[in-house]
C-alpha cells in the first residue's frame, strides 16, 4: 500500500465539501484531478468512500469511519513538519556541549558567560558526565559536542586538538613555602602525593615521569575526580600533580602551584565531535572562542616558572577572569 498525502488531502476535503469541484479549487487541481485520486485511494483501500449522486457526494459508512483517520493523520504530519522546519531553523541557536566534572564546573562556565555576551541569541546547554558515557552521548547525538582528555579512540567520534596544558605541582601554601617556583620530578616523587586512578590519561602520565624520577609506589592516597584532589591538596592532606587547566581552580585557594620541568609534561584537551554530524556555524564559533579561552590559561602556567612567587601571586590575582580580560 502507498498512500499518498496528497490523496489523503483530496479525499478529506471532498469529504468536508461534499463536492469534487469545490475540493479541488481549494487542492488548486481540477475536478478531474481530484476524481483521480480519490479513485487511486479507495483502489489502494478496498472500499469505495464515496457514494456520488448528480447533486452532491456521499461518505459510505467505511468511508466514514476512515475520515477521522485520515484527518487525523494529516494533521499529524503537518505539525510534525512545521515542529522540524522550526527546529532545523533555530539549529544554529543551539548548542549542547558535554563534558567532564572538572571543566564543567570550573573552565566551560564563564568561557560560556563570556561568549554569551558576545552571541546572546546562542543557548547553550552544558552536561556534565564521565568520559566513556560522554562519548556514547555524542555518538547518540545528546550532545553536539565534548570535551575529553582521553588518548583512546571512539568509533564515529573525532578527536580535534582543543588546548594543551603542562603538567603542575600543586601543594598546600603553608608547606611549599620553600618550593622553588620550579620543581624537577624527583622533587615531585618525595612529595606525599594525592592521585588519581591509575587509569586516568592523566595518572599514567604521571606515573610513568615519578617512575622514572625513582618513585614505584603508588600515591598516598587516590581521588576520583580532581575536584576533590584539589580541595585535599588546600585541606593539607598532600601535593598533587595536576593540568594547568586547573589553575583558575587553585587560584581560588589557599594553594601553591609550583612548573615541573625535565622534563615538562603535557596533557591534552580534546574536542570531540561526531563524523556523521555537521556542526553549526555557531559550534564552530564557540569551539574557536574557547581554544582561545584555555590557549591564555595554558599561557599563564609559563608564569610559574618565568615569575617566580611574583608569578604565582599574578595567578591567584588573576584566574580566570585575568585570561578573559586578556583575551578581549
Amino acid at each position: 500500500m502507498n498512500i499518498t498525502t496528497r490523496q489523503l488531502k483530496a479525499f478529506v476535503l471532498t469529504a468536508r465539501h461534499q463536492s469534487f469541484s469545490r475540493a479541488a479549487e481549494e487542492l488548486f487541481i481540477t475536478q478531474s484531478g481530484m476524481s483521480v485520486l480519490v479513485r487511486e485511494l479507495e483502489t489502494q483501500l478496498g472500499f469505495r468512500l464515496f457514494e456520488r449522486t448528480t447533486r452532491k457526494v456521499m461518505l459510505t459508512e467505511p468511508g466514514a469511519k476512515f475520515l477521522p483517520v485520515a484527518d487525523r493523520s494529516l494533521r499529524d504530519l503537518e505539525t510534525a513538519a512545521l515542529y522540524l522546519s522550526r527546529e532545523a531553523a533555530t539549529a544554529g541557536d543551539r548548542l549542547a556541549i558535554g563534558a567532564p566534572p572538572f571543566p564543567a564546573a570550573e573552565l566551560l562556565p564563564q568561557a560560556i558567560s563570556a561568549f554569551a555576551t558576545m552571541h546572546p541569541k546562542l543557548h547553550i546547554q552544558l552536561i556534565d558526565a564521565e568520559g566513556a558515557r560522554l562519548m556514547e552521548m555524542v555518538q547518540s547525538g545528546k550532545v553536539d559536542v565534548a570535551l575529553s582528555a582521553s588518548l583512546q579512540e571512539s568509533p564515529g567520534l573525532i578527536k580535534l586538538p582543543l588546548a594543551r596544558f603542562a603538567l603542575m605541582l600543586a601543594c598546600p601554601e603553608d608547606a611549599a613555602r620553600d618550593l622553588p617556583a620550579m620543581v624537577r620530578w624527583s622533587d615531585v616523587a618525595s612529595q606525599r602525593l594525592i592521585g588519581l586512578p591509575s587509569g586516568y590519561p592523566i595518572q599514567r602520565l604521571v606515573d610513568e615521569q615519578l617512575a622514572r624520577a625513582g618513585r614505584t609506589v603508588p600515591p598516598e592516597l587516590v581521588c576520583n575526580f580532581l575536584e576533590t584532589q584539589i580541595a585535599m591538596v588546600e585541606a593539607g592532606a598532600g601535593a598533587a600533580v595536576t593540568p594547568a587547566s586547573a589553575l583558575p581552580a587553585c587560584a581560588k585557594r589557599r594553594i601553591s602551584v609550583h612548573a615541573i620541568v625535565d622534563p615538562v609534561v603535557w596533557s591534552d584537551l580534546f574536542w570531540v565531535v561526531n563524523r556523521a554530524h555537521k556542526l553549526s556555524p555557531a559550534a564552530e564559533e564557540f569551539g574557536a572562542f574557547l581554544k582561545g579561552y584555555l590557549g591564555r590559561i595554558a599561557e599563564q602556567a609559563e608564569l610559574l616558572g618565568d615569575g617566580g612567587t611574583e608569578g604565582r601571586e599574578r595567578l591567584v590575582h588573576e584566574g580566570a577572569g585575568g585570561a578573559l580580560q586578556h583575551q578581549g
